[in-house]
């Protein structure tokens, strides 16, 4: 599935990773995925900035516990990193199942929408369209409506494209 993200989602994706990483977690989870979505010009960071989300105070939401930096009040994908099903993307980090379905769910959106690639505004349907993951749920605590975020990144890449021409 990798192969088909563009290098915007690719880039996220890595970006994701060492947002893991710099917080001490084993597995990159959903609201890493967030994170590294704002850290790239593209239809999630552009509908991401309207409706009011900043990677610097998505991050600020971080505190330090027992396990290192998690999210604060957040516990779908930290739960989940505890458990067994989560899926290595290389040998330093492993993705938690939220985050991977959040994957296969860009992929889906992809398809749906005829696109070529993985762009970072399909990433970011994918993350959004599951209601029970970190970063919805920092979303939530930041203000922000995940339905109006949808039709805003949705919109956004039907206008034009964003590294993936459809």
């Amino acid at each position: 599935m990798f192969e088909r993200l563009d290098s915007d989602a690719r880039a996220a994706v890595a970006h994701a990773r060492d947002e893991a990483a710099r917080s001490g977690k084993r597995e990159i989870g959903t609201e890493h995925l967030l994170l590294g979505l704002l850290s790239r010009r593209g239809h999630a960071s552009d509908a991401l900035a309207a409706a009011g989300a900043e990677a610097i105070d998505l991050r600020a939401q971080l505190a330090p516990d027992d396990a290192g930096a998690t999210w604060a009040g957040l516990t779908a994908d930290r739960a989940e990193s505890q458990q067994p099903g989560t899926h290595r993307i290389d040998d330093e980090l492993s993705m938690t199942t939220h985050a991977r379905q959040a994957l296969e769910s860009a992929l889906r959106a992809m398809q749906h929408l005829k696109h070529r690639n993985i762009s970072s505004g399909h990433l970011l349907l994918g993350i959004i369209d599951q209601p029970h993951n970190g970063a919805v749920q920092a979303l939530s605590v930041a203000g922000i409506h995940v339905g109006t975020l949808r039709a805003d990144v949705l919109q956004r890449m039907i206008s034009g494209p964003d590294g993936d021409v459809p």
